[in-house]
Protein backbone atom coordinates (compact mmCIF):
# COMPACT_ATOMS: atom_id res chain seq x y z
CA UNK A 1 0.00 0.00 0.00
CA UNK A 2 1.27 3.51 -0.76
CA UNK A 3 1.63 6.27 1.79
CA UNK A 4 -0.07 9.61 1.13
CA UNK A 5 2.23 11.23 -1.41
CA UNK A 6 2.70 14.97 -0.85
CA UNK A 7 4.59 15.33 -4.13
CA UNK A 8 1.52 14.60 -6.26
CA UNK A 9 0.02 17.71 -7.80
CA UNK A 10 -2.22 16.83 -10.74
CA UNK A 11 -2.79 19.56 -13.32
CA UNK A 12 -6.52 19.79 -12.65
CA UNK A 13 -8.40 23.07 -12.13
CA UNK A 14 -11.21 22.37 -9.67
CA UNK A 15 -14.39 24.38 -9.22
CA UNK A 16 -14.49 23.88 -5.46
CA UNK A 17 -17.95 25.42 -5.06
CA UNK A 18 -19.63 22.93 -7.36
CA UNK A 19 -17.86 19.62 -6.86
CA UNK A 20 -20.57 17.00 -6.58
CA UNK A 21 -21.27 13.37 -7.27
CA UNK A 22 -24.73 11.83 -7.33
CA UNK A 23 -26.06 15.05 -5.78
CA UNK A 24 -23.70 14.71 -2.82
CA UNK A 25 -21.19 17.51 -2.31
CA UNK A 26 -17.76 16.37 -1.31
CA UNK A 27 -17.78 18.66 1.69
CA UNK A 28 -21.22 20.16 2.33
CA UNK A 29 -20.70 20.95 6.01
CA UNK A 30 -18.31 22.49 6.64
CA UNK A 31 -17.64 23.77 3.14
CA UNK A 32 -14.08 23.82 1.82
CA UNK A 33 -13.85 27.47 2.78
CA UNK A 34 -10.11 27.83 3.22
CA UNK A 35 -7.24 27.63 0.79
CA UNK A 36 -5.57 24.94 2.92
CA UNK A 37 -8.68 22.74 2.82
CA UNK A 38 -8.90 23.08 -0.95
CA UNK A 39 -5.21 22.23 -1.29
CA UNK A 40 -5.76 19.19 0.92
CA UNK A 41 -8.65 17.99 -1.24
CA UNK A 42 -6.50 18.44 -4.35
CA UNK A 43 -3.72 16.35 -2.75
CA UNK A 44 -6.12 13.54 -1.78
CA UNK A 45 -7.76 13.45 -5.21
CA UNK A 46 -4.30 13.43 -6.84
CA UNK A 47 -3.42 10.37 -4.75
CA UNK A 48 -6.70 8.58 -5.47
CA UNK A 49 -6.26 9.35 -9.18
CA UNK A 50 -2.87 7.68 -9.11
CA UNK A 51 -3.57 4.71 -6.81
CA UNK A 52 -7.26 4.02 -7.50
CA UNK A 53 -9.09 1.99 -4.86
CA UNK A 54 -5.83 0.93 -3.21
CA UNK A 55 -5.69 1.78 0.53
CA UNK A 56 -3.45 4.77 1.24
CA UNK A 57 -1.54 5.11 4.50
CA UNK A 58 -1.33 8.42 6.35
CA UNK A 59 -0.62 9.77 9.84
CA UNK A 60 -3.87 10.23 11.74
CA UNK A 61 -2.19 11.74 14.78
CA UNK A 62 -1.33 15.40 14.70
CA UNK A 63 1.94 16.02 12.87
CA UNK A 64 3.98 19.17 12.40
CA UNK A 65 3.86 20.35 8.79
CA UNK A 66 7.05 19.05 7.10
CA UNK A 67 9.71 21.39 5.66
CA UNK A 68 9.18 22.43 2.01
CA UNK A 69 11.78 19.90 0.83
CA UNK A 70 9.31 17.13 1.80
CA UNK A 71 6.10 19.05 1.06
CA UNK A 72 6.71 21.30 -1.96
CA UNK A 73 3.04 22.25 -2.33
CA UNK A 74 2.55 23.19 1.32
CA UNK A 75 -0.19 20.71 2.19
CA UNK A 76 -1.18 21.07 5.86
CA UNK A 77 -1.61 17.98 8.07
CA UNK A 78 -4.74 19.16 9.91
CA UNK A 79 -6.61 20.13 6.72
CA UNK A 80 -5.65 16.78 5.13
CA UNK A 81 -7.08 14.80 8.06
CA UNK A 82 -10.18 17.02 8.19
CA UNK A 83 -10.91 16.48 4.48
CA UNK A 84 -10.34 12.71 4.78
CA UNK A 85 -12.88 12.59 7.62
CA UNK A 86 -15.35 14.67 5.59
CA UNK A 87 -15.03 12.36 2.61
CA UNK A 88 -15.72 9.45 4.94
CA UNK A 89 -18.82 11.24 6.28
CA UNK A 90 -20.08 11.52 2.71
CA UNK A 91 -19.55 7.81 2.01
CA UNK A 92 -16.69 8.32 -0.42
CA UNK A 93 -14.03 6.45 1.52
CA UNK A 94 -13.54 4.19 4.51
CA UNK A 95 -11.15 4.98 7.32
CA UNK A 96 -9.02 2.41 9.13
CA UNK A 97 -7.23 3.57 12.24
CA UNK A 98 -3.69 2.31 12.79
CA UNK A 99 -2.64 -0.33 15.29
CA UNK A 100 0.60 -0.58 17.30
CA UNK A 101 3.04 -3.38 16.60
CA UNK A 102 3.42 -5.94 19.39
CA UNK A 103 5.82 -8.87 19.91
CA UNK A 104 3.17 -11.52 20.50
CA UNK A 105 0.16 -10.80 18.35
CA UNK A 106 -0.68 -8.19 15.75
CA UNK A 107 1.13 -6.62 12.82
CA UNK A 108 1.40 -2.86 13.42
CA UNK A 109 -0.07 -0.51 10.82
CA UNK A 110 -0.39 3.17 10.08
CA UNK A 111 -3.89 4.56 9.66
CA UNK A 112 -5.22 4.28 6.12
CA UNK A 113 -8.17 5.31 3.98
CA UNK A 114 -9.78 3.15 1.31
CA UNK A 115 -11.37 5.13 -1.55
CA UNK A 116 -14.84 4.01 -2.63
CA UNK A 117 -15.39 3.25 -6.30
CA UNK A 118 -17.55 6.39 -6.42
CA UNK A 119 -14.59 8.54 -5.42
CA UNK A 120 -12.35 6.84 -7.98
CA UNK A 121 -14.98 7.47 -10.65
CA UNK A 122 -15.28 11.09 -9.60
CA UNK A 123 -11.50 11.51 -9.88
CA UNK A 124 -11.62 10.13 -13.42
CA UNK A 125 -14.40 12.56 -14.33
CA UNK A 126 -12.41 15.48 -12.93
CA UNK A 127 -9.25 14.51 -14.82
CA UNK A 128 -7.16 12.93 -12.06
CA UNK A 129 -5.28 9.88 -13.33
CA UNK A 130 -2.05 7.88 -13.13
CA UNK A 131 -0.81 9.84 -16.13
CA UNK A 132 -0.81 13.19 -14.30
CA UNK A 133 2.74 14.55 -14.00
CA UNK A 134 4.52 14.00 -10.69
CA UNK A 135 7.13 16.37 -9.31
CA UNK A 136 10.44 14.63 -8.67
CA UNK A 137 9.84 12.65 -5.49
CA UNK A 138 12.00 12.15 -2.42
CA UNK A 139 12.95 8.71 -1.21
CA UNK A 140 14.94 10.07 1.73
CA UNK A 141 14.08 11.65 5.04
CA UNK A 142 16.25 13.02 7.85
CA UNK A 143 14.81 13.38 11.35
CA UNK A 144 15.91 14.74 14.69
CA UNK A 145 17.45 12.27 17.11
CA UNK A 146 14.58 11.75 19.58
CA UNK A 147 14.95 8.32 21.18
CA UNK A 148 11.19 7.98 21.66
CA UNK A 149 9.08 8.64 18.58
CA UNK A 150 10.11 9.38 15.02
CA UNK A 151 11.46 12.88 15.57
CA UNK A 152 10.89 15.96 13.44
CA UNK A 153 11.73 16.11 9.76
CA UNK A 154 14.85 18.11 8.92
CA UNK A 155 16.01 19.56 5.59
CA UNK A 156 19.22 18.08 4.19
CA UNK A 157 21.75 18.88 1.49
CA UNK A 158 21.32 17.20 -1.89
CA UNK A 159 24.94 16.03 -2.02
CA UNK A 160 26.43 13.48 -4.41
CA UNK A 161 25.53 10.77 -1.87
CA UNK A 162 21.92 11.87 -1.31
CA UNK A 163 21.33 12.32 -5.05
CA UNK A 164 22.75 8.84 -5.67
CA UNK A 165 20.52 7.29 -2.96
CA UNK A 166 17.43 9.11 -4.20
CA UNK A 167 18.02 7.92 -7.78
CA UNK A 168 18.85 4.38 -6.63
CA UNK A 169 15.62 4.15 -4.63
CA UNK A 170 13.53 5.68 -7.44
CA UNK A 171 14.81 3.07 -9.90
CA UNK A 172 14.45 0.23 -7.39
CA UNK A 173 10.86 1.18 -6.51
CA UNK A 174 9.97 1.54 -10.19
CA UNK A 175 11.31 -1.97 -10.81
CA UNK A 176 9.35 -3.45 -7.88
CA UNK A 177 6.15 -1.77 -9.08
CA UNK A 178 6.48 -3.68 -12.36
CA UNK A 179 6.31 -6.99 -10.44
CA UNK A 180 3.30 -8.85 -9.02
CA UNK A 181 3.80 -8.84 -5.25
CA UNK A 182 1.20 -10.63 -3.12
CA UNK A 183 0.67 -12.16 0.30
CA UNK A 184 -2.25 -14.48 1.09
CA UNK A 185 -3.84 -13.52 -2.21
CA UNK A 186 -3.72 -9.75 -1.57
CA UNK A 187 -1.49 -7.32 -3.44
CA UNK A 188 1.27 -5.61 -1.47
CA UNK A 189 0.26 -2.51 -3.37
CA UNK A 190 2.29 0.39 -4.71
CA UNK A 191 5.87 0.41 -3.40
CA UNK A 192 7.37 3.75 -2.37
CA UNK A 193 10.32 3.18 -0.03
CA UNK A 194 11.69 5.97 2.14
CA UNK A 195 15.24 5.71 3.50
CA UNK A 196 15.02 7.04 7.05
CA UNK A 197 18.08 8.72 8.61
CA UNK A 198 18.51 10.22 12.10
CA UNK A 199 20.66 13.26 12.88
CA UNK A 200 22.35 11.68 15.90
CA UNK A 201 25.43 13.94 15.81
CA UNK A 202 23.54 17.11 14.74
CA UNK A 203 25.72 17.39 11.63
CA UNK A 204 22.84 17.26 9.16
CA UNK A 205 24.64 14.47 7.32
CA UNK A 206 22.97 11.27 6.17
CA UNK A 207 25.26 8.88 8.06
CA UNK A 208 23.02 7.28 10.70
CA UNK A 209 20.40 4.61 9.99
CA UNK A 210 19.03 4.57 6.46
CA UNK A 211 16.61 1.65 6.77
CA UNK A 212 13.16 1.76 5.19
CA UNK A 213 9.63 0.91 6.26
CA UNK A 214 6.65 -0.49 4.39
CA UNK A 215 3.62 -2.33 5.85
CA UNK A 216 4.81 -5.80 4.76
CA UNK A 217 7.96 -5.24 6.85
CA UNK A 218 5.88 -5.47 10.02
CA UNK A 219 4.59 -8.93 8.99
CA UNK A 220 5.71 -11.66 11.36
CA UNK A 221 8.35 -13.97 9.79
CA UNK A 222 5.81 -16.74 9.13
CA UNK A 223 3.64 -14.34 7.16
CA UNK A 224 6.58 -12.92 5.18
CA UNK A 225 7.32 -16.47 4.06
CA UNK A 226 3.86 -16.55 2.41
CA UNK A 227 4.69 -13.64 0.10
CA UNK A 228 4.71 -14.50 -3.60
CA UNK A 229 6.67 -12.69 -6.28
CA UNK A 230 5.17 -12.99 -9.76
CA UNK A 231 3.25 -16.04 -8.55
CA UNK A 232 6.36 -17.82 -7.23
CA UNK A 233 6.97 -18.82 -3.62
CA UNK A 234 9.83 -16.98 -1.94
CA UNK A 235 13.01 -17.78 -0.06
CA UNK A 236 14.50 -15.51 2.59
CA UNK A 237 18.24 -14.84 2.47
CA UNK A 238 19.96 -12.66 5.03
CA UNK A 239 23.38 -11.54 6.17
CA UNK A 240 24.19 -13.68 9.23
CA UNK A 241 24.86 -11.38 12.21
CA UNK A 242 24.90 -8.49 9.77
CA UNK A 243 25.96 -5.50 11.88
CA UNK A 244 28.55 -7.37 14.03
CA UNK A 245 30.16 -8.76 10.87
CA UNK A 246 30.25 -5.28 9.35
CA UNK A 247 32.02 -4.07 12.49
CA UNK A 248 34.49 -6.96 12.28
CA UNK A 249 35.16 -6.01 8.65
CA UNK A 250 35.53 -2.34 9.60
CA UNK A 251 37.89 -2.90 12.56
CA UNK A 252 39.81 -6.06 11.65
CA UNK A 253 39.66 -6.15 7.86
CA UNK A 254 37.56 -9.32 7.64
CA UNK A 255 34.18 -10.66 8.69
CA UNK A 256 33.87 -13.22 11.47
CA UNK A 257 31.44 -15.25 9.28
CA UNK A 258 31.02 -18.24 9.10
CA UNK A 259 31.74 -18.11 12.85
CA UNK A 260 28.86 -16.58 14.81
CA UNK A 261 29.44 -13.52 17.05
CA UNK A 262 26.15 -14.33 18.78
CA UNK A 263 27.42 -17.74 19.93
CA UNK A 264 28.04 -17.43 23.68
CA UNK A 265 28.01 -20.49 25.90
CA UNK A 266 25.06 -20.56 28.27
CA UNK A 267 23.06 -17.87 26.43
CA UNK A 268 20.56 -18.30 23.59
CA UNK A 269 21.34 -16.63 20.29
CA UNK A 270 18.19 -14.48 20.61
CA UNK A 271 19.32 -13.20 23.99
CA UNK A 272 22.86 -12.47 22.83
CA UNK A 273 21.56 -10.57 19.82
CA UNK A 274 19.37 -8.37 22.04
CA UNK A 275 22.14 -7.79 24.58
CA UNK A 276 24.76 -7.01 21.94
CA UNK A 277 22.43 -4.57 20.21
CA UNK A 278 22.13 -2.62 23.48
CA UNK A 279 25.92 -2.68 23.90
CA UNK A 280 26.38 -1.22 20.41
CA UNK A 281 23.79 1.54 20.80
CA UNK A 282 24.37 2.93 24.30
CA UNK A 283 27.15 5.02 25.85
CA UNK A 284 27.78 2.86 28.93
CA UNK A 285 27.00 -0.55 30.37
CA UNK A 286 24.55 1.03 32.80
CA UNK A 287 22.61 2.66 29.97
CA UNK A 288 22.73 -0.60 28.00
CA UNK A 289 21.14 -2.45 30.95
CA UNK A 290 18.35 0.15 31.22
CA UNK A 291 17.77 0.05 27.45
CA UNK A 292 17.55 -3.75 27.55
CA UNK A 293 14.79 -3.56 30.17
CA UNK A 294 12.71 -1.34 27.85
CA UNK A 295 13.51 -3.51 24.83
CA UNK A 296 12.35 -6.68 26.62
CA UNK A 297 8.96 -5.16 27.44
CA UNK A 298 8.36 -3.93 23.91
CA UNK A 299 10.04 -6.41 21.58
CA UNK A 300 10.54 -9.80 23.27
CA UNK A 301 7.91 -12.49 23.73
CA UNK A 302 6.98 -14.02 27.06
CA UNK A 303 8.91 -17.19 26.24
CA UNK A 304 12.03 -15.23 25.20
CA UNK A 305 11.90 -13.21 28.41
CA UNK A 306 11.53 -16.31 30.56
CA UNK A 307 14.61 -17.82 28.89
CA UNK A 308 16.62 -14.64 29.38
CA UNK A 309 15.63 -14.51 33.07
CA UNK A 310 17.09 -18.00 33.54
CA UNK A 311 20.28 -16.95 31.73
CA UNK A 312 20.64 -13.84 33.89
CA UNK A 313 20.24 -16.00 36.99
CA UNK A 314 22.95 -18.36 35.71
CA UNK A 315 25.40 -15.49 35.03
CA UNK A 316 24.46 -13.60 38.18
CA UNK A 317 23.41 -10.40 36.40
CA UNK A 318 22.73 -8.81 33.03
CA UNK A 319 26.18 -7.24 33.31
CA UNK A 320 27.61 -10.76 33.55
CA UNK A 321 26.06 -11.67 30.19
CA UNK A 322 27.34 -8.42 28.66
CA UNK A 323 30.87 -9.20 29.87
CA UNK A 324 30.62 -12.69 28.31
CA UNK A 325 29.47 -11.16 25.00
CA UNK A 326 32.40 -8.72 25.10
CA UNK A 327 34.85 -11.56 25.85
CA UNK A 328 33.47 -13.59 22.93
CA UNK A 329 33.91 -10.59 20.63
CA UNK A 330 37.20 -9.21 21.97
CA UNK A 331 38.47 -8.02 18.53
CA UNK A 332 35.64 -5.47 18.32
CA UNK A 333 35.42 -4.44 21.99
CA UNK A 334 36.16 -0.83 21.08
CA UNK A 335 32.76 -0.65 19.32
CA UNK A 336 30.82 -1.32 22.53
CA UNK A 337 29.37 1.46 24.71
CA UNK A 338 30.16 4.18 22.16
CA UNK A 339 26.63 5.60 22.05
CA UNK A 340 23.70 5.58 19.66
CA UNK A 341 25.41 7.66 16.97
CA UNK A 342 28.18 5.09 16.52
CA UNK A 343 25.75 2.15 16.55
CA UNK A 344 23.57 3.82 13.94
CA UNK A 345 26.62 4.59 11.82
CA UNK A 346 27.20 0.84 11.49
CA UNK A 347 23.49 0.39 10.71
CA UNK A 348 23.98 3.00 7.96
CA UNK A 349 26.75 0.92 6.36
CA UNK A 350 24.46 -2.12 6.53
CA UNK A 351 21.52 -0.32 4.87
CA UNK A 352 23.76 0.95 2.05
CA UNK A 353 25.04 -2.56 1.35
CA UNK A 354 21.54 -4.02 1.38
CA UNK A 355 20.20 -1.56 -1.18
CA UNK A 356 23.24 -1.75 -3.44
CA UNK A 357 22.67 -5.52 -3.55
CA UNK A 358 18.94 -4.98 -4.19
CA UNK A 359 19.77 -2.61 -7.06
CA UNK A 360 22.24 -5.08 -8.52
CA UNK A 361 19.62 -7.85 -8.35
CA UNK A 362 17.14 -5.58 -10.14
CA UNK A 363 19.73 -4.98 -12.87
CA UNK A 364 19.77 -8.74 -13.58
CA UNK A 365 15.96 -8.90 -13.37
CA UNK A 366 15.75 -10.52 -9.93
CA UNK A 367 13.09 -8.81 -7.77
CA UNK A 368 14.06 -8.65 -4.08
CA UNK A 369 12.09 -7.19 -1.20
CA UNK A 370 14.21 -6.14 1.76
CA UNK A 371 13.49 -6.24 5.50
CA UNK A 372 16.48 -4.80 7.36
CA UNK A 373 19.30 -7.23 6.46
CA UNK A 374 17.24 -9.86 4.67
CA UNK A 375 16.20 -10.33 1.06
CA UNK A 376 12.86 -11.87 0.10
CA UNK A 377 13.44 -13.34 -3.36
CA UNK A 378 11.87 -15.85 -5.77
CA UNK A 379 12.62 -19.36 -4.53
CA UNK A 380 14.33 -20.26 -7.79
CA UNK A 381 16.93 -17.50 -7.20
CA UNK A 382 17.84 -18.35 -3.60
CA UNK A 383 21.28 -19.83 -4.25
CA UNK A 384 22.24 -17.09 -6.70
CA UNK A 385 21.30 -14.39 -4.18
CA UNK A 386 23.34 -16.14 -1.47
CA UNK A 387 26.34 -15.67 -3.75
CA UNK A 388 25.48 -12.15 -4.97
CA UNK A 389 25.14 -10.69 -1.46
CA UNK A 390 28.92 -10.84 -0.90
CA UNK A 391 29.98 -9.66 -4.35
CA UNK A 392 28.53 -6.12 -4.19
CA UNK A 393 30.43 -3.34 -2.42
CA UNK A 394 30.13 0.40 -1.88
CA UNK A 395 31.49 2.75 -4.56
CA UNK A 396 34.17 4.95 -2.96
CA UNK A 397 33.31 7.78 -5.36
CA UNK A 398 29.89 8.02 -3.71
CA UNK A 399 30.19 6.60 -0.22
CA UNK A 400 33.77 7.75 0.40
CA UNK A 401 32.52 11.34 0.58
CA UNK A 402 30.53 10.62 3.75
CA UNK A 403 32.43 7.78 5.44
Amino acid sequence: MPQLNLFLNASVALDYKNISFNNSLLAPVPKLGTKKQRQALHCILSNVGRYGEEPIFFHMRNQANPPPQYNPHGYGHKPLVAVIKQLRANGLLQLQRGTPWGPDDNDGKLSSFMPDSKLVQLCEQLGYSKQNPVQKELFIELRTKEKNGKGKLLPFEMSAYSQHINQLMAEYCDFLNQQRLECDGESLGHIHLIRGYKDWDKSGRLIHGGRVWLPFMSFKPAKRERIKINGEAVAIVDYPASVPNIIYQHLTGKRLYPDDPYEVEGVSRRSVKAVMNMMLNNASQRYAVLALEKYRKKEMTKRENEKLDKEIKFFGSVEGIMDAVAERNAPINESFYQGKAKGQYYAWIESNLVFEVARFLASVDVPALTVHDEFIVPESMEEAVREYRYTVGLDERIYGQVY
